[in-house]
């Protein structure tokens, strides 16, 4: 979401997998239900609670924040 990249700095790619749809409630593992998020971006969206708009490819937070995917190969 956020475009930062580990690999340089760090010399390693450290990357998690969100399913959008709860997998403990939907137990869709399709592609179209996962996205890669930072260490960092994957805590904050659960944390904040935050709802994925699929329509205009951004997270909503419970304080009406938006924040778009930087990078969309797939959803």
């Amino acid at each position: 979401m956020c475009g930062v990249n580990h690999q340089h700095p760090y010399g390693v790619n450290v990357v998690e997998a969100h399913h959008i749809e709860y997998f403990s409630i939907s137990l869709n593992h399709q592609p179209s239900n996962i996205v890669i998020l930072c260490p960092t971006h994957h805590r904050l969206v659960h944390a904040g609670k935050a709802i994925f708009d699929r329509d205009k490819k951004v997270f909503r937070y419970i304080n009406g924040f938006e924040e778009p995917l930087k990078i969309n190969k797939h959803l």
